[in-house]
C-alpha cells in the first residue's frame, strides 16, 4: 500500500495551522519515482484527479513493467494526459483502458496519438516474438486497436475544461509532439514537464514556459541530475568521428536508437555529413525499422509543427524538386540522399563497413539485440550509445564494457539447451567491439533544468524520472539555492507509492450578482472608518467550476441555469374546545406579536369563488346539502406561517417548506395541540358564574384580552432581559452602559441614539462585571466585548440563552 508523508515534514519546524483536507495536493508516484521508466503520477485536489502518463519499465517483462496500479482506484480519475510517445510514457495507455476500471478521458497531442498507434502495435508484435517463452503479455494487439479510439488529440496553446479542471499543452521539445501539460484545477496551477529539451536542434521546437501563469507547482524530470551535456556542435564532431575511426578501420557501426525520435536527429546529421564528405559516400547508412519507415509520413505530415530550421530545408527542397520538374514533389527534408531504410535484417547483406541505425534503443531484443551479438567478437566494429540507458538493461551494461555479453536472439542457434528448472542455459558471446557513448538524449542538463526551474518560479517543485543519486545530487543543489532567497523553494522527490500531500490555503471568495449585487454599499462615516459594520447580504451561495456566486433565489435560473420549486405545505387541525381568542392568545403567549391578514375578511364578503353574495341567493345557499367552511380569520405567524380559523373549528396551517420554517410551523402545531389542555388556556377559558362571594368588591374580575407577550415594547424586552442577567451575575455586578462613542461629539451620541432607538434598543449597551474581570454586552448586534475569552464565552452564552427565554421576538 502507498505509504503516507506529509509535506510539512520537509518545512520549518514551527507549528502550523491545521489545513482542511481538501486543500492539500495529493501526489503519488505509480512509477517513474526514483527511477526512469513506467512514468505514471497521480494528482489530486479539491476532488478532482488526473493521471500523468502511463508507461512500461523497459528494463522488465509483463506485468512486472507496469507501474503499480494496484496501489490506486483508477476509476477516480477524470484526465490521463500522455506527454509523448515513447515506450517508458505510454506504453501501458492500452492495459489501463481495457484491463482496468478507469472511466476518464484520455488526452495526447495530434503527432503523439498518430506516432503511437504504429509504436504500440510494434511494440506488441515484438513481445509476442519474444525469445522468452515465460513473457506474459499484458494487452494484446485487438486490445491496443479497440482502445485506440477512445484517445482524444489536441493541439499546442488550446485550452480544454474536462470536470472543472483546465489542461493546457505547450511543446516539449524531446520528440515530435511531446508535450508539457499546465494543468489548473481550482485556482491551483501545476505544470508537469514530461521529457523535454531546452536544445534548438535540427528539427524541434524546444521547450517554452507558459507565458501571464503563475505556476504554484512544477513537477520536472531529473534524468541527467546535475551533470551538463557538452555543447551540441562539440558533440557532433566528436560523433563523426568516431564513426569515421569505425569505417577507416574497416569495421562496422552499430547505433542503437529509439525507432523514432532522437534518430531522426541522427539521420539528418549523418545525411547532411555524408553529403558535404563525397570520400565516405561509398559507406552505406541504414536504418533498420518498419515502425521508422511508417512513421516516417507523420513527420512528413507534421513539418509545421517543427523549427525554421526543417521549414527552410522543405522550402529548399521543393524548389529544387519544382526546379528539377519533379512534379510529384519529392524533395522533402525527410526524403533523405544517402540513408538507406532496411525492411528486413534477412534481406542485409553483411559484407563491409556500413553504419546501422536500429532499434529498440536499450539492446533488449530485436534487430538491434541480433546484430550487436553478431557484430560483438570483432574488435573492428564499434557500438555508438547515443540515447539514454536505463538500469537493468543490456546498454546499461555495455556501457561497463564487459568482457561477454548474454546471447538472447542467437540463443536458439548457438544451441542453447533448457535447464532442469526450465529456463535455458546462458549462452555468451565475446565482447571485443569499441563501445562509445555520446548523448544526444533530448533531455536537459542539469544547467538547463536549474535555469528553467529559476524560470517558472514555482514555490513547488517535484522531481521525477530520474535514477536515485541523479535526483537526490539535483533535489541537494536547489535546495542549496534557497540560501539566497527570501520565499524557500519546497523541493520534493517522492518514492514510488510514496503519498505526497502539500498543502494550498486559498482565499474563498463569492461574487455578489444579479439583485443582490444592486444593493447599495453603506457609506463610511468621515474620520470614522470602524464606525461601519459589515453588511450582511443573505442569498444563495453557488458553486460551478469551484467559482462562487451570491446571488437571490429568484436569480438562480438566470446566473446559475438551475431552476427553482417551491413548496408549499398545509396541515390541518381540528380543535373542538378552542376558539379563535383562544388560539389568538396562546400563539402570542409563545410568539410574541402576531400580524392579523385581510383574507378573513374577504372570506366574510365574499363567496366562495370571490363574488359578493346578495339576498337573491340566500334561499339557494339554505337548500345546499353540504355546510359553508369559511375562514373566521387568519394570522401570520412569525413572517412564515399562516393559521387560518374556519366556521367548521378546524385549524389550517400553511406555510412555504424549508429548514426554517418547518421549525416554526413545528412549533405552532405544538401550541395549537396543547392549547385546550395547558393551564393557562384553561385558567384563560375558564367561565365565571353569575353570583359573587364577594361582598365589598369593588368591580368584577376582568381578564387581558391581549396576551402579556403580545406587542412588548423595547423597554419590556430590556427589563426582562436585566432580571434574567441580574439572576446569573448578581443584582450589584451589572450597569448600563452608555453609546461606544462616548469619547465623541454629542451630536454624534444623539444620532447615534437616535439610530438605536429606531431598531427598538433602549440603551447601546449593558456592563457586565464579576469580580475583576468585565464584559460589555452591546445590544445592536448582541455582541460581546470582553479581555477574558474564557468569560466571554460564559456571558455570551448566558445572553443566547437568556433572548430565547424572555423575549420570543428579540430585537
Amino acid at each position: 500500500m502507498a505509504s503516507k508523508r506529509k509535506a510539512a515534514a520537509m518545512s520549518s519546524a514551527a507549528p502550523e495551522e491545521p489545513v482542511d483536507p481538501a486543500d492539500e495536493l495529493m501526489f503519488l508516484c505509480l512509477g517513474g519515482g526514483n527511477e526512469v521508466g513506467r512514468s505514471c503520477h497521480i494528482i489530486q485536489y479539491k476532488g478532482k484527479t488526473v493521471m500523468l502518463d502511463a508507461g512500461q519499465h523497459p528494463a522488465y517483462d509483463g506485468l512486472a513493467a507496469l507501474p503499480f496500479f494496484d496501489d490506486f482506484d483508477l476509476s477516480t480519475v477524470d484526465v490521463l494526459l500522455i506527454s509523448h510517445f515513447h515506450i517508458d510514457h505510454a506504453a501501458s495507455l492500452p492495459y489501463v483502458l481495457a484491463k482496468t476500471n478507469f472511466r476518464g478521458r484520455v488526452f495526447m497531442t495530434h503527432p503523439t496519438k498518430a506516432i503511437y498507434k504504429w509504436l504500440i502495435q510494434d511494440s506488441v508484435r515484438v513481445g509476442n516474438t519474444s525469445s522468452n517463452p515465460t513473457t506474459q503479455l499484458v494487452y494484446t494487439e485487438q486490445d491496443h486497436l479497440n482502445t485506440f479510439p477512445m484517445i482524444e488529440a489536441i493541439d499546442y496553446h488550446t485550452t480544454h475544461t474536462i470536470s472543472s479542471i483546465r489542461i493546457t499543452p505547450y511543446p516539449a521539445g524531446h520528440v515530435l509532439g511531446a508535450a508539457m501539460f499546465l494543468i489548473e484545477i481550482a485556482g491551483l496551477n501545476i505544470l508537469f514537464t514530461g521529457d523535454y529539451s531546452r536544445e534548438q536542434d535540427r528539427h524541434l521546437v524546444s521547450a517554452e514556459v507558459p507565458k501571464g501563469v503563475k505556476i504554484d507547482v512544477l513537477i520536472t524530470e531529473s534524468t541527467y541530475g546535475v551533470a551538463s551535456h557538452i555543447p551540441r556542435l562539440e558533440r557532433e564532431q566528436a560523433l563523426m568521428k568516431s564513426i569515421t575511426g569505425i569505417l577507416n578501420r574497416g569495421g562496422r557501426v552499430l547505433m542503437p536508437v529509439f525507432a523514432l525520435g532522437r534518430a531522426q536527429e541522427l539521420l539528418l546529421i549523418l545525411d547532411e555529413y555524408w553529403g558535404k564528405h563525397k570520400e565516405y559516400q561509398k559507406y552505406p547508412i541504414y536504418y533498420a525499422s518498419n515502425l521508422a519507415r511508417k512513421c516516417m509520413l507523420v513527420y512528413q505530415t507534421y513539418v509545421g509543427a517543427m523549427n525554421d530550421n526543417i521549414k527552410r530545408l522543405f522550402r529548399e527542397r521543393m524548389a529544387e524538386a519544382e526546379a528539377s520538374g519533379d512534379a510529384a514533389g519529392k524533395g522533402g527534408p525527410w526524403d533523405f540522399k544517402f540513408i538507406r531504410s532496411l525492411k528486413s535484417i534477412d534481406r542485409f547483406d553483411d559484407v563491409g563497413g556500413c553504419v546501422m541505425l536500429a532499434s529498440p534503443g536499450m539492446l533488449q531484443n530485436g534487430v538491434s539485440r541480433e546484430l550487436l551479438e553478431r557484430w560483438a567478437p570483432s574488435e573492428k566494429n564499434g557500438v555508438i550509445i547515443t540515447g539514454y540507458s536505463v538500469e537493468g538493461t543490456m546498454a546499461k551494461q555495455l556501457m561497463q564494457e564487459p568482457d561477454q555479453i548474454q546471447a538472447v536472439m542467437t540463443r536458439s542457434s548457438a544451441g542453447g539447451r533448457r535447464a532442469p528448472g526450465g529456463d535455458a542455459e546462458k549462452v555468451m558471446i565475446p565482447r571485443r567491439c569499441t563501445v562509445q557513448e555520446f548523448s544526444f538524449a533530448a533531455h536537459v542538463d542539469g544547467t538547463e533544468n536549474r535555469e528553467f526551474i529559476e524560470e517558472v518560479g514555482a514555490p513547488v517543485v517535484i522531481l521525477v524520472h530520474g535514477e536515485v543519486h541523479n535526483m537526490m545530487r539535483l533535489k541537494s543543489k536547489l535546495l542549496s539555492l534557497n540560501a539566497n532567497k527570501t520565499e524557500k523553494v519546497k523541493v520534493y522527490s517522492p518514492r514510488n507509492c510514496e503519498e505526497l500531500r502539500i498543502p494550498f490555503k486559498t482565499d474563498k471568495t463569492a461574487k455578489v450578482v444579479g439583485k443582490l449585487a444592486s444593493i447599495p454599499q453603506p457609506m463610511k462615516m468621515p474620520k470614522d472608518d470602524n464606525a461601519q459594520e459589515p453588511q450582511l447580504i443573505t442569498g444563495v451561495l453557488v458553486q460551478n467550476d469551484f467559482k462562487m456566486s451570491l446571488m437571490a433565489p429568484e436569480d438562480l435560473r438566470e446566473y446559475a441555469g438551475l431552476t427553482t420549486t417551491t413548496i408549499t405545505c398545509k396541515q390541518r387541525l381540528r380543535l373542538t374546545a378552542a376558539g379563535i381568542d383562544l388560539i389568538k392568545w396562546g400563539l402570542e403567549g409563545t410568539f410574541g406579536s402576531i400580524e392579523e391578514l385581510p383574507e378573513a375578511k374577504r372570506h366574510h364578503e365574499n363567496g366562495t369563488n370571490g363574488d359578493k353574495k346578495d339576498d337573491s341567493k340566500m334561499d339557494e345557499d339554505v337548500d345546499e346539502e353540504y355546510p359553508i367552511d369559511e375562514v373566521v380569520a387568519a394570522y401570520l405567524v412569525m413572517g412564515c406561517v399562516t393559521v387560518r380559523y374556519r366556521t367548521s373549528g378546524e385549524v389550517e396551517l400553511e406555510w412555504e417548506g424549508n429548514m426554517l420554517n418547518d421549525g416554526i410551523a413545528d412549533a405552532v402545531m405544538a401550541v395549537l395541540l396543547g392549547i385546550e389542555s395547558s393551564p393557562a388556556a384553561v385558567k384563560r377559558s375558564a367561565s365565571k358564574h353569575p353570583h359573587s362571594h364577594a361582598t365589598d368588591s369593588s368591580s368584577p374580575i376582568t381578564l387581558p384580552t391581549r396576551n402579556l407577550h403580545a406587542n412588548l415594547t423595547p423597554a419590556d424586552r430590556l427589563e426582562r432581559l436585566m432580571l434574567f442577567l441580574e439572576a446569573q451575575f448578581g443584582a450589584d455586578n451589572q450597569q448600563r452602559e452608555q453609546s461606544k462613542q462616548q469619547q465623541q461629539l454629542q451630536q454624534q451620541q444623539q444620532a447615534e441614539l437616535a439610530r438605536l432607538h429606531k431598531l427598538g434598543i433602549p440603551v447601546p449597551g449593558v456592563r457586565i462585571k464579576v469580580d475583576k474581570m468585565e464584559a460589555r454586552v452591546w445590544l445592536e448586534g448582541l455582541e460581546i466585548e470582553c479581555a477574558n475569552k474564557v468569560f466571554a464565552d460564559r456571558v455570551r452564552a448566558v445572553v443566547e440563552r437568556a433572548v430565547e427565554v424572555t423575549a420570543p421576538l428579540w430585537g
